[in-house]
Order: C-alpha cells, then structure tokens, then sequence
C-alpha cells in the first residue's frame, strides 16, 4: 500500500532510500538542512558518488514521485511515516555523536500530529530508541506516535543494488501495528523476495547492527594479519582464504586481504560499541582490538616501499586510489591518508590519483607534499615506485607499458592484488602483493645501492 513518506537526511543511506522508497510506489518527500544541497537535489544534482543512482534518481523525479525541501515542518505536517537517516559520526572518544538524530527528532516532535510513525535508520547505541522514548513520552503519547528502529545495511558501491537486493529485514518495536508497517513499506523489495524479517526489541535491533559490523570488521582485521603471516613464511593468501572459505561454518565473504578497511561505518561502529560497552561497565577488549590491528595496516604499505629501496627521502611515489574501496568517492577512513603522510613524513613526493575521489581527498587532507594527478599517466611520471590501493576497475586493466613509459623506477606495492603478476615481473618489475610473497624479475635487479644511486641521478 502507497506511503507518504518523509526522509530526514541526504547522505548516501538517507537518499538511497528515498529515492528506493520512491521508486517501489510510496509518495516521498526528502528532507535537508542544507539549502543549497537541496536545490541541486531539486535539479537532479547528486551530492555523492553512487553507481546507478543518478539514473535512478532522474527518473522518479520526472515522474514525480519524490521531492525535495528543507522544510520540516511541512514534511513531518505531510507524511504519516517519517524516516530518520542522518549522520551518526564518532566523537574523539570514540562515542556515537547523537546531534544531529536530537535535531532531527526536536524538528519531528514540535510538529508530530496524531498516529505518525519515526523509523530511525540511522546507526545509533543500544539503548538510544528507549531514550528517546522516555525524553519525548508526553509528545508521543499526546499523538499516539511510536519509534521503530530499522537498520541499514547498504554498502557504499553497491548501495542501490543493496536496498533492492536485502539479505533481512529488522524491525526493532515494541509497537506490533508500527512493526507490520514497517514491513508493509517495505514490502515490494523484502516481501516478494521472501527476505527473512526479524522483528525484536528496538535494543536487540541496535545491537544487531553494530554487531553486524563488529564480525564484518573483525573477519577483514584476522585475514589481514594472516595475509601478513603469509607474507612472512612465504604462503598465497588466496590460497589460503580459499581453501578456508571452503568451510562451510565460514564462508568465503570479506576474506579479501588488503590495506585495511576504511569507509564511514566499520571503524566507527567498532568504535562505538567499545565506548558504550565501557559505558555499561563492560570490557569489549578482542573488539577494541580490531581497530588497533587495523591501524596498523593501514601503514604498511608505505612500510614495505621503504624496506624494499631504503630511505624514502626525495623518492617519487604515484599512489592510485584515494576511495576507502572502488565505485565510491567517499575518503573517510581511506588508507590512503595514512600512506600518504607516512611517506611525506619520510620525505618522499606524493604524486595521487582516484577517478572519484580526487576532490573529496583534498579537502580532508590539507597537507604539502602531494598532489593529485588529472590522469594515470601524470600520477606515473618520472615515479620510483607505485602502490595501488583502491581496487579500482581502472586500475585493474593496467598492462605495464604505461609504467615502462612514465616511471623511472621498476617498484609495484599491490595491496589489493589486482594486477597480473607474471605480466609485469616479465617486463622487469618488483611486485610486492598482500599475503603473497615479493615477486622479482629472472633478469639481474638492481640491488639497493644501484636503486638509490639511479634515482638521484635522475632527479
């Protein structure tokens, strides 16, 4: 049955599901603070990088079916269902930053008229729904209002594939009526696709989502020490992650080893639920755990150039991709913000380049002794050495002869083994790959000495 829906917030998770929201039959009104992000929104402007969304986008604004404003008023006066999808991001203790869902509930709350259902989709601490509850029980109880907490789990690159494609549907409420409307709206995607739906309480809703995030963390922090491992006894990692993947008390999924993981959920989720288990009086010491092992990864690609040539003082170093991951121009958590520094902080010059993610870098990252490059070739130019960190399909295409063409050094740190090894060894290259032994020509390579001595002269 047709909705009117009101969508709080125009980030990837709040547009994706308006636009979805829209695009499966319900009457969509989306809902933003930012003028000027509103009306580019109004004239089909993405704010973000997400692959199959502007399309998808245009076309339930031609037809219609979704608007635009920064009105809430009206948009909560309007709708029957409002949704709350803002962001959530981590304070430097590591605690979920709860403003912007307390602005969002202040505007739905001085407006919230009789029998009008709050769905959070936003990612909040176990506990936050019953706060509420209790902070607004006379205004919600005045108008019959209840909160359900859903989550999300749509990923950044493939979000608009995840909103149509859901693994489950949870449904925190203590309502009965609330949850089967949720499920209602819902429908179209979740119940034709005969989606398992869970419904719970709305604090087993919100552990089900940092949870959720907690073992997908945990698996990319385990694959990526053995793949450290690996490299050290001289074992493939996919080798291993394939015969691991085998078991079927396991599986396969996020076992791809790489510079550690990055974007803007599991760091702080992980975060997250450390610092509300410290609340609670509980020690999540293995959890907290993730998040040390991941920070050091994120260093060692920068680490193992400078064991293979040395002193990385006046070297030149081409770093492809910015992005956390590929199809996303979202650079929170990125690994290539600790690369980068670490080899400026060892003197090296940083020429980078991402298909997306170029202007968003810039702005997060405002430090000297880098660059970004219009193109691939220019971030090679003249290069001691290249390391490969976002699993771009650009990146994945590339033979050697634009490396033998614009570099001057033959050096390839592949953190998300992407590239043909046996291709480029056979045109002279070094390769070191993640989890994998290093990989050298069969010709005479230079030995470190030569290395150094060639590149002075011909800098």
């Amino acid at each position: 049955m047709k909705k009117n829906i009101a969508v709080f917030g125009t980030g990837c998770v709040g547009l994706v599901t308006a636009v979805g929201l829209a695009d499966i039959g319900h009457n969509v009104t989306a809902v933003d603070t930012d003028l000027n992000r509103v009306k580019d929104l109004k004239k089909g402007y993405l704010p973000f990088y997400e692959p199959g969304l502007k399309k998808l986008m245009k076309s339930v604004l031609t037809a219609g079916k979704i608007r635009f404003t920064a009105d809430s008023s009206r948009a909560v006066a309007e709708n029957d269902v409002i949704f709350v999808a803002v962001g959530t991001p981590s304070r430097p203790d590591g605690r979920a930053d709860l403003s912007q869902i307390r602005n969002a509930f202040d505007s739905i709350i001085e407006n919230l008229d009789s029998g009008k259902t709050i769905v959070i989709k936003s990612t909040i601490p176990p506990g936050t729904v019953r706060s509420l509850q209790e902070q607004h029980s006379a205004e919600l109880d005045a108008a019959g209002g209840q909160i359900v907490f859903c989550p999300e789990f749509l990923r950044e690159g493939t979000a608009v594939h995840d909103f149509y494609h859901p693994d489950r549907l949870v449904i925190g409420s203590s309502s009965g009526e609330a949850a089967r409307l949720v499920d209602d709206i819902f429908f179209p995607v979740a119940g034709k696709l005969d989606v398992p739906v869970l419904k719970c309480s709305p604090v087993s809703a919100e552990m089900i989502k940092y949870s959720s995030n907690v073992m997908l963390a945990s698996r990319i922090a385990v694959v990526n020490e053995l793949a450290e491992m690996s490299e050290a006894v001289g074992a493939d990692i996919h080798e291993i992650t394939a015969g691991v993947g085998l078991d079927k008390r396991i599986g396969g999924a996020f076992l791809q080893a790489g510079p550690g993981f990055g974007g803007s959920c599991f760091g702080k989720d992980v975060s997250g639920i450390v610092a509300a288990a410290e609340y609670h009086g509980v020690d999540l010491s293995l959890v907290r755990e993730i998040l040390t092992s991941n920070a050091r990864q994120r260093q060692r690609p920068a680490v193992k150039l400078e064991n293979a040539v040395g002193s990385l003082r006046g070297k030149r170093v081409a770093v492809l991709g910015l992005a956390f991951k590929a199809e996303t121009d979202d650079v929170r958590g990125s690994a290539a913000f600790d690369v980068i520094e670490y080899l400026i902080n060892k003197g090296a010059v940083v020429r980078a380049h991402d298909p997306e993610a170029e202007y968003n870098f810039i702005r997060a990252f405002m430090k000297k002794g880098y660059n970004c490059a219009g193109g691939v070739e220019e971030a090679l130019r003249k290069a001691d050495a290249v390391i490969i960190l976002t699993e771009w399909e650009l990146y994945k295409r590339l033979t050697p002869q634009p490396l033998i063409e614009n570099m001057r050094g033959r050096i390839i740190i592949d953190t998300r083994n992407i590239l043909n090894e046996k291709l480029f060894v056979n045109e002279g290259f070094t390769l070191f790959g993640t989890g994998r032994k290093e990989q050298k020509p069969k010709a005479r390579s230079r030995n470190r000495s030569e290395f150094v001595n060639a590149a002075i002269v011909s800098m």
